[in-house]
């Protein structure tokens, strides 16, 4: 299986390398996504189930290219932040994540050791609204991962993720330029 997810990395920088065209009524537009995420971890050696919540800012200049925004909020003061211009890049604890635009879908995927996302955002025609849908997956029978937590610092162990309460929407312009 790891191979496997070798293997995806490949193919996901392939695809963020291949020239996929957005849909006309989705270039200028920014989407906002956000999400909850609940964790099985151990940070520092001590178990810990953590809530965190995801706030995604994507948008799609008229030359095609992705720019997006994640920001992570955990406990009451603590956020992590990562930006990202173009279709490939990295995640807040250094995985591989690729985002494409073709038609009115945005795809954002990455691998995070043994993990995977894959999240899908449909925009309806027209660019007044859209839905979103995301998977998160890890290799059967793999050791957890371990990563440095972008909120805490601290060595964390990655046991399971759980993704809730997926949204959307749509927002004229560039949510960057404020």
């Amino acid at each position: 299986m790891r191979a496997a997810l070798a293997g995806l990395a490949c193919v996901l920088a392939e695809v963020a390398s291949a020239v996929a065209a957005p849909a006309p009524d989705i270039v200028g537009k920014s989407v906002l996504v956000t999400w909850t995420e609940y964790r099985q971890l151990q940070i520092a050696g001590q178990p810990a189930n953590v809530t965190l919540g995801y706030d995604l800012r994507f948008y799609v200049s008229s030359a095609g290219r992705p720019f997006t925004r994640l920001t992570l909020t955990g406990r009451p003061g603590r956020t992590a932040m990562n930006e990202q211009v173009g279709g490939t890049g990295t995640s807040l604890v250094g995985g591989l994540r690729v985002v494409s635009v073709d038609g009115h879908a945005v795809v954002l995927q990455g691998i995070m050791g043994n993990f995977a996302r894959n999240l899908r955002v449909e925009v309806a025609p027209g660019g007044s609204s859209c839905s979103a849908q995301m998977l998160v997956g890890k290799e059967v029978g793999s050791a957890p991962k371990t990563v440095i937590g972008p909120l805490t610092g601290a060595v964390t162990e990655i046991h399971a993720i759980t993704v809730n309460g997926v949204s959307c929407a749509v927002q004229q312009g560039n949510v960057f330029a404020n």
